[in-house]
């Protein structure tokens, strides 16, 4: 038995939920493939999953035998990280509902014009077992929320940058080249070695040939790649200018079917193709709204609480409104800092800027309804009790930067996601117990 605490870098979040294996046959564990952090792999389960990525390879191209150590080595690698994303989300109590499930899958039958129901039914009529679709879709989804949390949510981007963002993608009103890309990545540990990088360096070289001389991109992403988008060939999406980072401007020069040299970047080597082009004008009209920039005083109320106790606290918080009917927003912010039991009480009750939506439906009506310097009576919602000022109130043009914040926003986090997941996802396979078995 060999044992090995390993660097093995991910390959994507997850198999793609097309092409699933046929209905699953009565298992026989014939053998451990590998027990990664305690859990085990059975080589059945191995044998499933290189059948499927060998048919998926064959379909993308039948230019080159494909080597069967290989294709098994690939898809241990795809069945280890996700087993490894499924242990991270347990640690942090992240799960996928049956109700996010259903509306994933009611989503994809919206998308591709299936009857509401009738997805089922097409999957069975292609031969694809449904409950392996569905759990592999499950995986994808939790992947997501994974990825969001762990990640994602440790991103920010700056005021400054999303201005610049602004400036330069989106009061431009011509046209833009928008390309859709798909790539190749090969990860690098996080101090690599002259040697790791020239290895690096001629395995995406020998790539880039097989590609300029018909391979096709997409196998090679699925054989070879080590992004989260691998299983889907590699297809990153549709790119405008500014959401990559500068490094890989490069291939807004690039053709269709164009294939740049190997672009190196913190987590490792990319190699990029264009699929598609297109010529867009930025979105310059988004939808235009109304904002508020509100203070308040929270009296909380609990269910453990006697009627009494709560006629109490309401009695307190219809004084407290009353006495501040014609305070000064200081004033008000004081008070908010003495008493309040929110969490903005250290910033005098402050929520600042906020659109419908954003708020329970009874705080936002009662908001809405006061115009600027005005203060609420009691506004009771499930967090308790609440007095409300409005300070400021403004209206946001469809054209300004305001109203095109959150989607800029979400660009460049998108930017950093395209480089902070790669180098998360290697982290947490670098730190795994993972003890490899030989299988028949």
């Amino acid at each position: 038995m060999l044992y090995k605490k390993t660097k093995l870098f991910a390959f994507g979040l997850l198999l793609l939920c097309s092409g699933m294996i046929p209905p699953a046959q009565a298992e026989v564990i014939d053998g451990i493939a590998a027990i990664v952090n305690g859990q085990v792999i059975t080589c059945f389960e191995l044998k499933q999953d290189t059948d499927k990525l060998r048919q998926q390879l064959t379909a993308s191209s039948a230019q080159q035998t494909l080597a069967p150590k290989q294709l098994k080595a690939r898809a241990l690698n795809e069945k280890i990280n996700t087993l490894l994303q499924r242990q991270q989300a347990q640690k942090l109590e992240i799960s996928v509902s049956s109700a996010e499930l259903n509306k994933a899958l009611a989503d994809i039958e919206k998308r591709n014009n299936i009857p509401a129901g009738q997805l089922i039914d097409v999957l069975k009529s292609q031969g694809i077992d449904v409950d392996n679709y569905k759990q592999a879709f499950k995986d994808r989804l939790l992947s997501g929320k994974l990825a969001n949390i762990a990640v994602r949510s440790r991103l920010q981007v700056s005021e400054e940058a999303m201005r610049e963002y602004y400036r330069k993608y989106i009061a431009n009103s011509g046209p833009q080249r928008e390309i859709e890309v798909a790539q190749i990545f090969l990860s690098l540990p996080l101090d690599p070695t002259p040697e790791e990088v020239k290895k690096a360096y001629r395995k995406m070289k020998a790539w880039r040939k097989q590609a300029l001389q018909g391979e096709s991109f997409a196998r090679l992403a699925k054989l070879y790649s080590q992004a989260p988008d691998a299983a889907q060939g590699g297809r990153m999406g549709w790119m405008q200018p500014g959401s990559l980072q500068p490094r890989f401007s490069p291939i807004f020069s690039l053709k269709i079917g164009g294939i740049s040299e190997p672009i190196r970047s913190p987590a490792g080597l990319h190699l990029f193709t264009v699929m598609q082009e297109r010529w867009e004008k930025p979105n310059k009209h988004a939808e235009a709204y109304d904002e508020v920039h509100a203070r308040h005083i929270l009296l909380k109320i609990s269910n453990e609480m006697s009627d009494a106790d709560k006629q109490e606290v309401r009695k307190r918080a219809e004084q407290i409104a009353a006495a501040m009917q014609d305070a000064s927003d200081k004033e008000f912010a004081t008070r908010a800092k003495e008493i309040s039991q929110g969490p903005s009480a250290a910033k005098g009750g402050d929520l600042g800027w906020f659109k419908r939506g954003a708020m329970l439906p009874e705080f936002e009506k009662a908001t809405f309804a006061l115009d600027a310097g005005q203060t609420s009576g009691v506004v009771q919602t499930r967090f308790g009790l609440h007095i409300i000022r409005v300070v400021e109130k403004r209206h946001i043009d469809p054209d300004s930067f305001q109203a095109h914040r959150d989607e800029i926003q979400n660009i460049l986090l998108n930017i950093k996601m395209q480089e902070q997941l790669p180098r998360w996802l290697a982290a947490i396979t670098a730190k795994a117990e993972i003890e490899y078995r030989n299988c028949p």
